[in-house]
């Protein structure tokens, strides 16, 4: 067990954090006894005290307990599980909730987001190898693999959400694109026909995936809808009195409802408006904005069958269209 002393955090931690460490990568094994304090505090030269309370914060989780006279041993096997998300979103964090409440107890999750940023995506990874168990990953890119997943063992690896490549090798739990949004629109057919205008939102900066657009103008081609793509931010005069709306991201979403207030348009009456990504927020503004979204708590639950039971999980959770006032 090696142990390097930092100075972004205390002895205390860093040395309970080796230990667990040590334990999920099998160099003690459940039911052995560890090296004892005094060995720990000559070994790393560390005060008998920071040993101590090292053991007593391991105890605390459940991974080591103490026999009277023997010393401490290790009770259960942990696991160390990296979870790298895209970005922080009330969806994303549905999930993860999702995935903390299902985990088994020895299982350690560490939450990191790479922000779209490939550089940081691949430094994350990088630093990780090693580290730990099992890896929850939300890819770089939805149509393009990673390299850098390759100094992974595939067999520890669990794609989350996005995929569009091929993913034979790979555990994964992902929501659909492209012709999932076909479906949706066609399950809200006569909610979108009402109108006159069909418009897609959806800026070119935007990371969601772009596959979907060719079937937004499928449907509205088969449906006789007039429809338009705009690739940028929402603006006042986007807003026209008996059109629908598809809005690619939650912050141009907020900034159409406010321009429909100002304007006077009521949702559902004057303007249809839907978006992606069901969250919280959406059931209460106005009199509910309707989504296009997967079950992102359900997710979760799947990531945490990936885990628990080492499943090699291949899943698509189903995308639907959720009504709401705002049709």
């Amino acid at each position: 067990m090696e142990v390097k002393f930092l100075s972004n955090s205390t002895k205390v931690k860093q040395l309970a954090e080796a230990i667990r460490l040590a334990i999920s990568q099998g160099e003690f094994k459940e039911g052995e006894m560890l090296p004892s304090i005094n060995q720990i505090s000559a070994r790393y030269k560390v005060a008998r005290d920071t040993a101590f309370k090292a053991f007593q914060e391991l105890k605390a989780s459940g991974v080591i307990q103490s026999a009277p006279t023997k010393g401490y041993y290790v009770s259960s096997s942990v696991n160390n599980i990296m979870v790298l998300l895209d970005i922080f979103s009330p969806y994303k964090n549905d999930l993860y909730n999702a995935l903390t409440r299902n985990v088994g107890p020895n299982n350690r999750l560490d939450l990191y987001f790479h922000h779209y940023n490939e550089e940081h995506f691949n430094n994350v990874i990088r630093d990780s190898i090693g580290k730990y168990n099992k890896y929850l990953v939300m890819n770089f890119k939805n149509d393009n693999y990673s390299d850098v997943l390759n100094l992974i063992d595939k067999s520890r690896i669990l794609l989350l959400d996005f995929g569009k490549f091929d993913k034979s090798g790979f555990a994964y739990v992902c929501q659909g694109f492209d012709t999932t949004l076909y479906d949706c629109l066609k399950a809200g057919q006569d909610l979108f026909l009402k109108y006159s205008t069909f418009k897609f939102i959806f800026p070119l900066s935007s990371e969601h995936p772009r596959g979907g657009i060719k079937y937004f103008f499928k449907f509205c081609e088969e449906n006789h809808l007039k429809s338009e793509l705009i690739e940028r931010s929402v603006r006042e005069s986007d807003l026209v009195k008996g059109d629908v709306y598809l809005i690619a991201s939650h912050a141009d979403l907020i900034e159409a409802v406010k321009i429909c207030r100002n304007k006077g348009l009521r949702l559902g009456k004057d303007v249809g408006i839907v978006t992606f990504n069901d969250a919280p927020m959406l059931e209460v503004i106005e009199n509910g904005i309707s989504a296009i979204s997967t079950d992102f708590k359900q997710m979760g639950i799947q990531a945490a069958r990936f885990i628990n039971n080492n499943e090699p999980v291949q899943l698509y959770i189903p995308t639907k269209l959720i009504v709401r006032g705002s049709l």
